[in-house]
C-alpha cells in the first residue's frame, strides 16, 4: 500500500534525525543535566524590582527560543516513544503489504531493516531511561543501538532518501 510507503519514508528520516541529532535516554547524564543549576526564592527575592523584570523578560525570551528550537523537539521523550513505536509498526506492515507489482518481503528489505533498527533504538533509550533497574544488554546490541547509534540514523535517513526515489528497486 502507498500509505506505508510514505509512512516509511517519513518515519525512517525523522527517526533518523532524532538519532543523530537527540542525545541518547540510555541513562547517563552529561555534567549540565546533573548539575543544580536552580535559583532559591530567597535568591530571587534579593533582586531589584529592575533586576526582577529583566529576569522574567529574559526567562520569557528564552522559554520561546527553547520551544522552537528543533533539536529540543527532537529530544522529547513521548515524541521518540511514539516515532520507535509506529517506526516498529510500519516495518512490519510494509513487510506484509507490498506495493502492486513488488517482491513481496525483500521488495523493501532495507527500509523494513532501518524500521525495525530506528524503532528498536528508540523504544530501548525510552525504556533505559524510565526504568530504575540495570538494564543488561549483550555487547553487539548494545554497541549498535546505544553507543554507535548516530550510524544508525545515517542508515535510516539513507534508506528513507533512497526508498522516497527509487521506488521499484528490489531490496528499496
Amino acid at each position: 500500500m502507498l500509505q506505508f510507503y510514505f509512512l516509511s519514508v517519513l518515519l525512517n528520516l525523522i527517526a533518523g534525525f532524532i538519532l543523530i541529532y537527540a542525545s541518547d535516554y540510555s541513562g547517563v547524564k552529561n555534567d549540565l543535566e546533573s548539575a543544580d543549576l536552580s535559583v532559591s526564592e530567597d535568591d530571587f527575592q534579593e533582586l531589584s524590582e529592575e533586576e526582577k523584570s529583566t529576569s522574567e523578560k529574559n526567562s520569557d525570551s528564552k522559554k520561546s527560543k527553547k520551544s522552537l528550537n528543533l533539536e529540543t523537539f527532537l529530544q522529547d521523550k513521548l515524541f521518540c516513544l511514539v516515532t520507535g513505536v509506529l517506526s516498529v509498526l510500519v516495518s512490519i506492515f510494509l513487510l506484509l503489504s507490498p506495493i502492486n507489482g513488488d517482491v513481496p518481503v525483500i521488495g523493501d528489505l532495507i527500509p523494513v531493516l532501518a524500521g525495525f533498527g530506528a524503532g528498536g533504538a528508540l523504544l530501548l533509550d525510552y525504556y533505559s531511561n524510565k526504568s530504575n533497574m540495570e538494564l543488561k544488554l549483550p555487547s553487539i546490541i548494545k554497541t549498535v543501538f546505544i553507543d554507535e547509534r548516530k550510524y544508525l540514523g545515517i542508515f535510516c535517513i539513507l534508506a528513507g532518501v533512497l526508498h522516497f526515489i527509487f521506488p521499484k528497486v528490489l531490496f528499496l
